[in-house]
């Protein structure tokens, strides 16, 4: 078992750069124009506190290794979405790290995030995890199609999951 903790990404620099790869790597088929520089942006923007919902966490092991990250953002970019968010955005954990509690525990974090700024619903949408979420309380709402890949947007009702 790999022991470590859920922070704000914004709080270790450090890590900004690896995140910024794994996230460039992740999902540059669904965002073609990003760089690994659009990431380390994104993560400077969250650490200067935005008007706008913008927190990024990170699972840190115990010897300072990043494990993976999630973030909890007011719009995550899906065309012509219906849905108000908050999204769950950009979940990845490191592929040796998979099959542990560190993706369920970012995601945790960010839904203890959104229940406590007082939203009721959170968003996201997944390509390929559907099942993985649904095992974790959410519910598909519709499919759609995104830069031609098919995509799954899934709702938690957060006024009825127990709070952590």
């Amino acid at each position: 078992m790999i022991s470590f903790k859920v922070v704000a990404l914004a709080e270790h620099p450090d890590h900004w750069q690896q995140a910024a790869e794994w996230s460039f790597t992740a999902w540059q088929h669904e965002f073609p124009s990003d760089t690994v520089q659009t990431y380390l942006d994104q993560f400077a923007l969250a650490a200067t506190k935005p008007k706008r919902l913008l927190e990024i966490f990170a699972a840190i092991s115990d010897d300072d290794r990043l494990l993976g990250v999630a973030t909890l953002v007011d719009d995550d970019e899906l065309p012509d979405a219906p849905e108000p968010g908050p999204w769950l955005a950009a979940v990845f954990v490191r592929p040796e790290a998979r099959k542990s509690t560190i993706g369920s525990s970012l995601v945790q974090t960010a839904v203890s995030r959104a229940r406590e700024l007082g939203y009721a619903k959170l968003f996201l949408y997944t390509e390929h995890a559907e099942n993985w979420y649904k095992t974790k309380g959410w519910t598909k709402i519709r499919d759609t199609i995104f830069l031609g890949l098919h995509h799954t947007v899934m709702q938690l009702d957060l006024i009825d999951q127990p709070a952590d």
